[in-house]
């Protein structure tokens, strides 16, 4: 038996779309129209599209999100992390509907679940490595010119030292850079509450965040960084540290940051941070 590639911690997303059967060849279209089949669809010989790669006549560049952002709430039976949305959605669609004359360019998701920056997990969940897979999930993208990593908490939370977490995002980026491509690394947002968030674990993302914010290059392909944490972040004012600890912010829409188990990002805590990206930095250096 075999299984299709997908994301059950998004639960409620579409985890694939199905043209009906006998319904011809549809490498051609430029419409979703034909993949509207519903049922359940099984077999010995099912023939399954897993990549689709897409030729403009302006060869425009693609971009690539490391990560995918989603925390494994399920170690801890806290369900209410499952979150239905990811960044890299969001951040394409503003891509897509933006109106300041940005080129739409390709966009492709090269995030696993609860996958490590420098940490294989062999077939079950989680996989290869960002760094071992690098070759397979980005490199192969036809015309990769921009990575997005937001890759790193799962290794946070998972108890990963720090140091080790700051020698495989330095791997990445040279290796990116080696390549031509240019690199934007994101904050690791707030995990203070969550049971697997000690004062250790959290000062593991601190010192993280205190590399990535001193990743800058202005030499092509340019090295810069987002600040996620800043936008979703608030003091906590229980915390006993000093300085007290961050959170993910808990107030009234728009600002409820916090999915429910104080790790896993809301939706609308996605789409600020997608908000919060210089789209012009998004496309190759000139």
């Amino acid at each position: 038996m075999n299984y299709l590639v997908m994301h059950p911690w998004a639960a409620t997303d579409t985890l694939s779309y199905v043209s009906a059967a006998g319904s011809g060849d549809h490498t051609a279209d430029t419409a979703d129209t034909a993949f509207k089949g519903t049922g359940t669809t099984s077999g010995r010989f099912s023939d399954i599209l897993t990549e689709l790669d897409v030729t403009t006549s302006d060869h425009r560049p693609t971009v690539s999100v490391l990560g995918d952002g989603l925390i494994n709430s399920r170690t801890t039976g806290n369900t209410a992390g499952y979150n239905t949305s990811r960044f890299n959605q969001w951040l394409a669609y503003r891509l897509r509907t933006n109106t300041d004359g940005i080129p739409n360019y390709g966009f492709v998701a090269s995030g696993i679940e609860n996958n490590y920056l420098g940490t294989d997990q062999g077939a079950g969940a989680g996989g290869r490595a960002a760094v071992t897979r690098l070759d397979r999930d980005v490199l192969s993208i036809p015309n990769i010119r921009t990575v997005v990593v937001t890759q790193g908490l799962e290794d946070i939370v998972a108890g990963h030292d720090d140091v080790d977490i700051d020698n495989a995002l330095g791997l990445l980026r040279d290796q990116l850079k080696g390549w031509g491509i240019k690199v934007i690394f994101t904050t690791l947002t707030p995990c203070d509450g969550h049971s697997a968030c000690t004062a250790t674990v959290d000062q593991n993302r601190i010192n993280t965040n205190t590399w990535i914010t001193d990743q800058f290059d202005l030499t092509s392909p340019t090295l810069s960084s987002m600040d996620a944490e800043a936008i979703v972040s608030v003091t906590d004012p229980t915390s006993t540290t000093d300085p007290q600890a961050l959170k993910l912010s808990s107030d009234t829409a728009p600002a409820d940051f916090d999915s429910g188990d104080h790790v896993n990002l809301s939706q609308d805590a996605y789409t600020t941070i997608s908000n919060a990206y210089d789209l012009t930095a998004l496309g190759p250096d000139m």
